[in-house]
């Protein structure tokens, strides 16, 4: 009798454990599901308020590839123009000299 008993208390036992299970489970299934719940519509305001069109996103690309573009010419540009300016330098340096050549020529040839 008294095994009879035991197994009786243990299943009544093992009943009781299972049924706080159960609650504790469902009542942490609600609660993941209110915070997902509450995620998403924090999400979708999120979604609303910083809106990422993608073709702002391309336009922007392309803008961007346009200003690069622009900027290597304005680079070569100035590489050129850099070049021309010292070659104009070099050239007037000559220029100088020679007119000052010239000059002690003409002085020289004037003075005999």
């Amino acid at each position: 009798m008294k095994e009879t008993q035991l197994r009786k208390y243990v299943e009544h036992c093992s009943n009781k454990l299972q049924e706080i299970v159960d609650l504790q489970s469902a009542q942490a299934i609600k609660d993941f599901q209110a915070k997902t719940e509450d995620n998403y519509h924090r999400l979708d305001e999120l979604k609303d308020r910083f809106k990422t069109n993608e073709q702002i996103i391309e336009e922007f690309r392309a803008l961007k590839c346009e200003f690069g573009t622009k900027i290597h010419s304005l680079e070569q540009s100035v590489i050129y123009y850099e070049k021309l300016a010292d070659e104009l330098q070099e050239f007037l340096v000559e220029s100088q000299v020679k007119k000052k050549l010239a000059l002690k020529r003409q002085s020289q040839h004037t003075a005999k």
